[in-house]
């Protein structure tokens, strides 16, 4: 009896080693996701905002294509989506969606974003483009049906306008593997300045909770909510820079406020502790949490 169980139970830790293993495999600078890129095959892709350009991967991590992206001058990428060969047309080309920003200056402590999306090729040529276009979503309108829906705004008047424009997509078993909107769910998702929280009027038992996406709970502040020190500290050092966005972030209860500022046109986020002592500066407005995430709890 002793000899059996043995056997048993050497049998049993024998086929461990066989069993798959969670195993790291390589770190990317910006943020990376994937994408099935035409009916059977998959890539990752990221977006690098300093060099204004989408790297496309393949799945074992060689580099596979670099799609620059031609930009306005002053003008940062926001976002890139929908990298594929076959959504916005049938050749075997890549197409992307991208979306970009500018900071208007309109006085010395006030300014707004001014946005630019298109569609173009891995070759630059452009398929679409939306004044304004922020962010883009693939809805599902129909039976095999689904339309790019890109939401433009107009921050330049107070408050502000907002269009959304519609493309038919010709590729129906493409366009569903990027439906990225369900009725309900907050949108955009992660989002830059402003989200959309589709409640149930009636329901007030809803809980939004804003989080960045490294997971810090966030709150935005008005500048002259921010402690005396904050201010005195760019009027000492940053002479000339003004401040068009606050955000006061809890980690694990520890309190610290992002300061966006434009300093000559050159944009930073100012780290503070709680009581408003300098900690550090960041030089990549897009990497320093600003992007938010909602989480909706009921």
């Amino acid at each position: 009896m002793r000899n059996r169980l043995y056997c048993i139970l050497f049998g049993l830790f024998a086929a461990v080693p066989g069993l798959a293993q969670f195993s790291f495999e390589k770190v990317y600078d910006y943020s990376l996701t994937a994408t099935k890129i035409n009916q059977t095959d998959y890539k990752y892709y990221l977006m690098d905002v300093l060099k204004s350009e989408c790297r496309i991967y393949t799945t074992d991590h060689t580099l596979w294509k670099t799609i620059p992206v031609s930009l306005p001058s002053g003008y940062y990428l926001n976002d890139v989506k929908f990298v594929s060969e076959n959504l916005f047309n049938t050749d075997a080309a890549v197409e992307l969606w991208y979306s970009a920003y500018e900071w208007v200056t309109t006085g010395t402590s006030t300014g707004y974003y001014r946005y630019i999306s298109k569609v173009i090729t891995e070759k630059g040529a452009e398929l679409a483009s939306i004044p304004g276009g922020a962010y883009a979503y693939i809805v599902q309108t129909g039976t095999d049906v689904y339309k790019l829906t890109v939401y433009a705004y107009d921050n330049s008047v107070s408050p502000y306008t907002v269009k959304t424009y519609l493309y038919a997509l010709p590729n129906p078993s493409s366009a569903s593997n990027f439906v990225t909107y369900l009725p309900g769910d907050p949108f955009p998702n992660p989002a830059g300045d402003f989200i959309n929280l589709p409640l149930n009027e009636q329901d007030g038992k809803s809980i939004v909770q804003v989080f960045a996406v490294s997971g810090q709970k966030m709150t935005e502040v008005k500048a002259k909510e921010l402690p005396k020190s904050v201010e005195k500290y760019i009027k000492d050092n940053l002479p000339g820079a003004i401040i068009y966005k606050a955000v006061k972030v809890d980690t694990k209860g520890i309190l610290t406020y992002n300061v966006a500022i434009d300093n000559h046109n050159h944009k930073n986020i100012l780290v503070f502790d709680k009581n408003g002592k300098f900690i550090k500066k960041e030089d990549d407005p897009v990497n320093s949490g600003k992007k938010v995430v909602v989480k909706k709890e009921k």
